[in-house]
């Protein structure tokens, strides 16, 4: 039993000092610091293209069903309300398309929590209007552009095509 006594008397714990453990938590937190300043600043990078090709897809969707359902299709762009909704037909006779993609009854809103760092600034086509329209063979009315947060989406007068600088 005395041998057993002063073995444990004489035996070295080891493990990690206060000190160490301490300088670890220290550049644990510097780490995570830079990780979620890049992480908030890249997201919002994100979400402006989500949002960028949310609208470019819709274009060439509402493009293609002019052409494809033989009928005029509008995008009408409301900054205000950081939102724009797709409609079937022409001045006062025109319908929302309810059942467009990601749409709630025709109208695809930018303004929700998936999409707080993105703004519609503004939209301007034909005599300054807020309205892409496609008639039936798919070609625009005009072309124009779509302003988000800082980048510029220009849809093209003949063919309707878009480029994003």
């Amino acid at each position: 039993m005395a041998k057993i006594k002063r073995y444990i008397t004489t035996t070295n714990l080891s493990g990690f000092s206060m000190m160490e453990l301490i300088l670890t938590i220290v550049i644990l937190g510097i780490f995570a610091t830079v990780a979620m300043t890049r992480t908030r600043s890249g997201l919002s990078t994100i979400r402006e293209q989500i949002a960028i090709d949310q609208i470019t897809s819709d274009i060439d969707l509402a493009r293609s069903m002019a052409f494809g359902k033989h009928e005029t299709i509008t995008i009408e762009y409301s900054p205000n309300d950081e939102s724009y909704a797709i409609y079937s037909g022409v001045g006062q006779d025109k319908e929302p398309i309810t059942d467009f993609p990601n749409s709630e009854q025709g109208v695809i809103s930018l303004d929700n929590s998936n999409m707080r760092d993105v703004n519609l600034v503004s939209a301007s086509f034909l005599n300054n209007s807020e309205d892409l329209q496609f008639l039936p063979f798919g070609d625009p009315v005009s072309g124009g552009q779509i302003n988000i947060n800082e980048k510029t989406i220009y849809i093209e007068p003949v063919t309707g095509k878009w480029t994003v600088d």
